[in-house]
């Protein structure tokens, strides 16, 4: 079988993102199951040479985002493969839409909620309705278009369920995959000596906080906890990028334990979570969105390290409480603070809960396991008359 990935984000030229990561790590293990993989990636080159037309500061910014939405799809109609091709799975709203005229069969991976997510970074809160509303109309659209849709958590199938009442036996739960053998844990003098080749002083304990800087991710609240903790051998790393950089760094420069590096390419990220003692993922709900099954976490468990993570979305789907890893409310900064202190006291409670956390995402969550359930998948919906056959399911 010869499938096309499809997306509006190219994992060859941006690898700073779950989703990303995702396209990578599934194209690598759906050929090592023996799918003939093709891809057809948007090219930013196209965006860029848009933004640096003069004419653009003429317009508004509805008309601007627009105008980038076209851009998008109209490339990707003009790039498609000339090669027999047996199945599409595309992973975002826009692609499929553009493949819609294509006759083959299309599988579509929902890592997010499109209309809520892209709202976020809107400079014009005036536009946001607008905005929101057009983008919803292609949500509703590529519905159609989709024979079996996968979603990264049981939240967002619900969402797809009810706004656009999709059939029940062709949707499923897959949450995101990771790479093992990259993320894994490492002994206690490699962390060590990892400390003190990123200039950290080897004694420390590092809460690493791997979040691109927007409001879901709640980065703010990582910052605002180290407030209520007064342990002085306690440091936060904030390996990120986003909107709220400077707000944050505003909020986090009177506090000399806490350092802001900028985003980190994922092929060299793994170094950050061998050498930390604590992955935090504080994030919020924001516009009605939740964050999916961060792929930050799983690889922070992948590492044998305790995860602390909010207790919404995918994450609260995945983790098992003081088992592997730990959930705190969202936006409860004392929480996270009190919890960061207890880690840091019980070096046995790290490793055990190290240890259940990498056995867990070894059985559940390895990019080859990923692929062949999205094989499977492909198989059936493959299937003539598969119509009513293929059953609903969590496939975790």
């Amino acid at each position: 079988m010869r499938v096309l990935l499809t997306s509006t984000d190219n994992p060859y030229t941006a690898q700073l993102g779950g989703k990303h990561v995702h396209l990578r790590l599934l194209e690598r293990g759906l050929k090592a199951v023996g799918i003939d993989v093709i891809t057809l990636y948007y090219s930013r080159k196209n965006l860029k040479e848009f933004a640096k037309r003069s004419a653009l500061i003429l317009f508004s910014e509805k008309l601007r985002f627009k105008r980038k939405v076209e851009l998008m799809m109209d490339y990707l109609r003009k790039h498609i493969p000339r090669e027999k091709i047996d199945l599409i799975h595309a992973h975002d709203v826009l692609s499929i839409l553009a493949l819609n005229s294509m006759p083959q069969k299309k599988v579509l991976t929902l890592h997010g909620y499109f209309s809520r997510e892209n709202i976020e970074f809107l400079k014009n809160p005036k536009n946001t309705e607008s905005i929101r509303t057009s983008l919803f109309q292609l949500e509703r659209d590529a519905m159609k278009h989709a024979d079996y849709v996968i979603t990264v958590d049981q939240r967002l199938k619900e969402y797809v369920l009810s706004e656009f009442n999709y059939p029940q036996n062709k949707i499923t739960v897959m949450h995101n995959a990771v790479d093992t053998d990259c993320f894994s844990p490492i002994p206690e003098h490699e962390q060590r000596k990892l400390k003190n080749s990123l200039k950290l002083d080897a004694q420390t304990f590092i809460v690493l906080v791997p979040r691109r800087l927007v409001e879901k991710n709640g980065v703010m609240y990582a910052v605002d906890a180290m407030a209520n903790l007064k342990n002085e051998n306690v440091k936060m790393i904030i390996a990120g990028e986003g909107p709220e950089r400077n707000e944050i760094a505003k909020k986090a420069q009177s506090d000399n334990r806490i350092q802001l590096i900028g985003a980190i390419p994922h092929n060299r990220i793994d170094v950050y979570f061998k050498m930390a003692d604590i992955i935090l993922i504080p994030s919020v709900t924001s516009h009605g969105i939740q964050e999916a099954t961060s792929l930050s976490m799983l690889e922070g468990m992948a590492c044998g390290k305790v995860v602390v993570c909010s207790d919404i979305g995918g994450m609260h789907e995945v983790i098992q409480n003081m088992k592997t890893g730990i959930v705190v409310p969202e936006r409860q900064t004392k929480e996270i603070a009190v919890t960061i202190e207890r880690v840091y006291r019980s070096p046995s409670l790290r490793a055990c809960i190290g240890r259940e956390a990498r056995q867990y995402v070894l059985e559940n969550h390895s990019f080859l396991a990923h692929a062949k359930r999205v094989a499977d998948i492909y198989a059936e919906v493959m299937t003539e008359g598969n119509t009513g056959k293929i059953q609903s399911q969590t496939r975790c």
